[in-house]
């Protein structure tokens, strides 16, 4: 293969935080001190950066970062999906053979492009969730690891290698030492405690609110701990601890290849999910993830040096605003009701007997399958008259069928077009339902996310490069950009098929 210019990026650090909106960075912002302040201070930072696809969640979201393109072209519309003529649902990293694999990502990622340009070059991915670092990563990379409750440690899959270190990383029971421990959060000023708005939900899960323990009442951990612990900042931590673990026994950044460490940070997304973003849990999970970001830059600026590498940072998706949280501001938020859910499960048992059919919908949901035979009717008359019956339900904005996105989308046309961008034929269902704004679709959660508005789709996307000036730019920017980004700064070719562009061209090197 060839080799890289003379003083070439040495490393790549990708950081991807599950559930972390440009909202809270906002809020939170200001009392960050550590990895979260270097990129702020010292990077490129997007304020306007948005995902361009309706359905925000986990897989979508960190194979959007990774391969540059909208779900409609990289095919992981969702966290899982419901193929034609089945009742269960798939995790979208499912496979029969490897159990746990990239197989369903129909587009390559940043990582494949560097191999593709140096083969010496080493892609690793890690995440708390093994949808994080398995997207992250891509298919044909050196290795992805997650976390895996049932042993406290990282583990991979068949698809990848197994290198002869993981072991001995597990064997360490760096996670151990949290055992007996109390989760206190960070001191804060009481005028931080109003600025940030913190809010105690008086509801979830059986109310747990700081301090918190881990695990049952046992005198010995187990995967019950273990289990427990993904609801803590310490679950972060541990993935610093590894990512640090993977550079050495890797050499990353040791030579003149530019190599890749993707790093998907999964507990605030459990946090959050648990306590809402206006909760002390969430702010004291990113204020610590902040410390643990900034202990992990300073490793790699001494071991690689900062200013051979590239650093870049965002999110996955944000979360809605607790609607409990929001009423007592006086604003609007409702959380879905008997009255929504038996709604919508009465449409399909409404038209079956309108037509005098057998069955009307199907999960996914889709058409069953012989309607079109049965009523003499087009699919897109079938389609629209479930649609129109699906928005009478309360809290039902809008209803998207495979017809409306099918069909040739303009930007210009916003909702349409950012549920377009979740729609693959063979994977999403005929019928993609948006709630209206700030509503929450989940009783088991105090929060969620997964809708198309600004809330779920705009989040934190720093880039920090030798050579470029800190600033902080209010162009509108998605996160298809970002990969393009980082490998028009690496000096690397993009591949014609990615829907993003580059945003930053690479500082002019003196002749």
């Amino acid at each position: 293969g060839k080799t890289p210019p003379e003083g070439s990026t040495r490393l790549i650090l990708l950081m991807v935080v599950d559930q972390f909106g440009a909202e809270e960075l906002g809020r939170i912002g200001p009392l960050f001190t550590g990895g979260f302040r270097t990129l702020l201070d010292r990077g490129v930072s997007f304020t306007q950066a948005h995902h361009a696809h309706a359905l925000t969640e986990t897989a979508p979201g960190h194979a959007t970062i990774a391969t540059g393109c909208f779900p409609r072209h990289h095919g992981i519309v969702s966290n899982w999906w419901i193929t034609e003529g089945s009742i269960e649902s798939r995790w979208a990293i499912d496979d029969d053979l490897y159990d746990e694999s990239p197989r369903e990502l129909e587009r390559s990622t940043l990582g494949e492009w560097i191999k593709a340009s140096y083969s010496e070059a080493k892609v690793f991915a890690a995440g708390g969730k093994d949808r994080a670092a398995i997207l992250l990563g891509g298919r044909e990379v050196d290795g992805a690891y997650w976390y895996d409750d049932e042993i406290g440690g990282y583990v991979t899959s068949d698809y990848y290698s197994e290198p002869e270190w993981l072991e001995s990383f597990d064997d360490r029971r760096l996670l151990d030492v949290r055992f007996g421990e109390v989760w206190e959060p960070l001191p804060l000023k009481p005028e931080s405690i109003e600025e940030l708005q913190l809010e105690k939900p008086d509801f979830g899960p059986l109310h747990r609110q700081l301090p918190i323990t881990f695990g049952p009442p046992r005198p010995a951990p187990d995967e019950s701990f273990y289990h427990a612990l993904r609801d803590s900042p310490w679950w972060d931590r541990y993935l610093a601890q590894f990512a640090r673990f993977v550079v050495e026994a890797e050499d990353l950044g040791g030579d003149t290849y530019p190599d890749l460490l993707a790093l998907g940070f999964s507990a605030p997304d459990y946090v959050g999910h648990d306590h809402g973003p206006h909760s002390r849990e969430y702010v004291d999970t990113l204020l610590r993830l902040d410390q643990t970001i900034g202990e992990l830059l300073e490793y790699l600026d001494e071991r690689v040096g900062l200013e051979n590498m590239i650093i870049g940072l965002t999110a996955d998706h944000g979360v809605v605003p607790v609607p409990e949280v929001r009423r007592r501001q006086g604003l609007p938020g409702t959380r879905v009701s008997s009255e929504t859910v038996s709604c919508l499960q009465n449409v399909g048992r409404q038209l079956a007997e309108r037509h005098g059919v057998e069955s009307w919908l199907e999960p996914g949901p889709r058409l069953a399958p012989n309607l079109m035979e049965l009523t003499g009717r087009s699919r897109d008359e079938l389609e629209q008259e479930t649609a129109a019956l699906l928005e009478q339900c309360p809290a039902v904005e809008a209803v998207w069928t495979s017809s409306d996105l099918a069909r040739e989308v303009d930007e210009e046309d916003h909702f349409r077009w950012l549920y377009a961008n979740s729609y693959y034929p063979q994977r999403s269902a005929d019928f993609l339902i948006q709630f209206e704004k700030y509503f929450m679709a989940s009783v088991s959660s105090v929060t969620t996310h997964g809708s198309p508005y600004a809330y779920d789709t705009r989040v934190p996307m720093i880039i920090m490069a030798p050579g470029l000036a800190p600033e902080t730019l209010e162009t509108p920017t998605r996160t298809v950009d970002l990969a393009p980004t980082l490998a028009r700064l690496l000096g690397i070719p993009i591949p014609d098929e990615v829907d993003g562009r580059v945003l930053i061209e690479p500082a002019a090197s003196s002749p």
